[in-house]
C-alpha cells in the first residue's frame, strides 16, 4: 500500500518520510528492541500527517489515508502488542481493494461497503492467497529471528508486487 501513498505524496507535494521511517522502525524492531518512545513518536507524527479526504481530490487520497493508517496501526501494535491492530489493518486493505474495484466500475451508483462482495473480488482473492502463503512462510521461520531470517523475510517482502497497481 505504501507505493500508492508515495505516489500520492509525490503528486501532491506532501512529505511521506514519517511513514517510511515507521516502516524502517518496524523492520528494525525485528532485529532489536527499541524504546517505546520511538513508536509513540512515529505514531503521533504519522497520525498528524494522514491526508484528509476533505482536503484533496486526488485519485489516491483514500489509498494514501489507508496506507498511512496502516503504519499508525503497526506503530500502535509495536507499543501494546494488541492483535486488534492487525484486524484493523486487514479492514484498511479491504477498503483500499473496494475503492480500487469501484474506480474500475462504470456505474454511477457505487454499492456500500460489503465484506462478502469485496471477498469475491479477484484482487481480494489474490491478497487472501498471498496472506495464506505469508503465514505458511512465517511458520517456517525460527521463533527467534536472526539476521538470516530477517534477510530472508525482507527479500520476500521486497520481491512481492504491490497489491494495487499504480495509476499511469
Amino acid at each position: 500500500m505504501l507505493p500508492r501513498l508515495s505516489a500520492f505524496s509525490k503528486d501532491t507535494g506532501r512529505d511521506d518520510s514519517c511513514f517510511l521511517q515507521a516502516r524502517h522502525a518496524a523492520w528494525q524492531a525485528l532485529q532489536k528492541d527499541q524504546e517505546s518512545s520511538v513508536y509513540k513518536s512515529l505514531n503521533e507524527v504519522c497520525s498528524e500527517n494522514l491526508p484528509n479526504t476533505e482536503d484533496f481530490s486526488h485519485d489516491l487520497t483514500s489509498d494514501a489515508l489507508n496506507a498511512g493508517a496502516v503504519m499508525c496501526e503497526i506503530m500502535e501494535f509495536m507499543l501494546d502488542n494488541r492483535v486488534d491492530h492487525l484486524a484493523s489493518i486487514l479492514t484498511l486493505v479491504a477498503d483500499s481493494v473496494d475503492g480500487y474495484e469501484d474506480s474500475l466500475s462504470t456505474s454511477v451508483l457505487l454499492p456500500p461497503f460489503d465484506e462478502q462482495r469485496i471477498a469475491a473480488y479477484p484482487l481480494m482473492q489474490q491478497e487472501l492467497r498471498r496472506e495464506e502463503e505469508d503465514i505458511k512462510f512465517l511458520a517456517g521461520l525460527p521463533d527467534q529471528f536472526d539476521d538470516r531470517a530477517i534477510s530472508t523475510l525482507r527479500a520476500r517482502a521486497s520481491s512481492q508486487p504491490p497489491l494495487l497497481p499504480l495509476p499511469r
